[in-house]
């Protein structure tokens, strides 16, 4: 079958849009791995859920079904959108090389806007409120009979308050002043703290010197070695802040909320851009947002 001049936008879209998903695919990011994915099919949802999940029990006389917490959190949809503008005549002169590098970028783009979005969440939590109407990261968390917890720390990087942290987070309660059984299991920090937190976590002997009782110094063994994943991230705002995450639990410390999952379309040919103004429009669109899961799961150290 013979091509005519008004194939070509339309075999350009089809090449185009398998460029971007497969860049799109291929792009590295981190933050799927401290969100959970929850599909989302209206403007906004309310999390009335979120909170401890009763813990098991000897079946006596009658099951005792946990009501939901008193608190709503709700995550109102967001819609995002990043477009691209690709001259007439680069397609017509067939400069499919340079078209496919833009599109590249859009892909590359969308991608890296979910990590933006959810690690500025992350770093927003001391001024941010979550699902019982405290700050994610606060001193004075409360819930039934918790009694009052704290998720916040205000100590620099280092192996005392990384230890402190680690021990606060595995005394967590539930709302019937049960242990959570939450086990920190990564490490979040700004690229200025990327060479502590090496030091700490792969280092064979604590970094700091350990005084011996004979008094003669010496070296101990680093007990956090191996302990901890680490992600270091460009979108924590403040550059001595860091974060300790529960990664495996069911709820992950922050919510992911799509409803409409990334889109990659085309304004072109006998389009209204193409005819008026002698160019294509390529564009990406989504609908999600974030927001906070359990602060069970998060501890951060906001240091002045």
């Amino acid at each position: 079958m013979t091509l005519v001049k008004s194939d070509i936008p339309r075999l350009l879209e089809a090449g185009l849009k398998t460029v971007f998903f497969d860049s799109y695919t291929a792009a590295g990011s981190d933050y799927e791995r401290i969100v959970t994915v929850v599909p989302s099919e209206q403007d906004a949802e309310t999390y009335a859920w979120l909170g401890s999940v009763p813990k098991m029990r000897e079946f006596k006389d009658e099951r005792m079904p946990a009501d939901l917490l008193e608190h709503e959190y709700t995550i109102k949809n967001r819609t995002w959108e990043a477009s691209i503008a690709v001259d007439r005549a680069a397609v017509e002169d067939d400069l499919y090389g340079q078209i496919k590098l833009r599109v590249q970028g859009l892909a590359r783009e969308a991608r890296r806007h979910l990590d933006e979005i959810v690690f500025s969440l992350l770093s927003e939590g001391f001024t941010a409120v979550c699902h019982d109407g405290q700050f994610f990261f606060d001193a004075d968390h409360s819930e039934g009979e918790s009694g009052v917890q704290s998720n916040k720390g205000t100590s620099a990087l280092g192996t005392a308050s990384l230890e402190q942290a680690i021990t606060a987070m595995m005394r967590f309660k539930d709302d019937q002043g049960k242990p959570l059984g939450i086990v920190p299991d990564t490490l979040v920090v700004p690229p200025d703290l990327q060479w502590t937190a090496l030091e700490l976590l792969n280092s064979n002997y604590y970094p700091e010197l350990i005084a011996s009782a004979a008094g003669s110094q010496k070296l101990s063994a680093n007990p956090l070695k191996g302990r901890l994943d680490l992600i270091v991230s460009p979108y924590l705002a403040d550059t001595n802040n860091w974060f300790l995450l529960a990664t495996r639990w069911v709820i992950r410390p922050i919510i992911f909320q799509m409803r409409v999952p990334v889109e990659f379309s085309a304004l072109e040919g006998a389009s209204e851009s193409g005819f008026m103004r002698d160019r294509y429009v390529y564009g990406v669109r989504a609908r999600y947002n974030v927001g906070f899961g359990l602060w069970q799961t998060a501890y951060g150290a906001m240091v002045s």
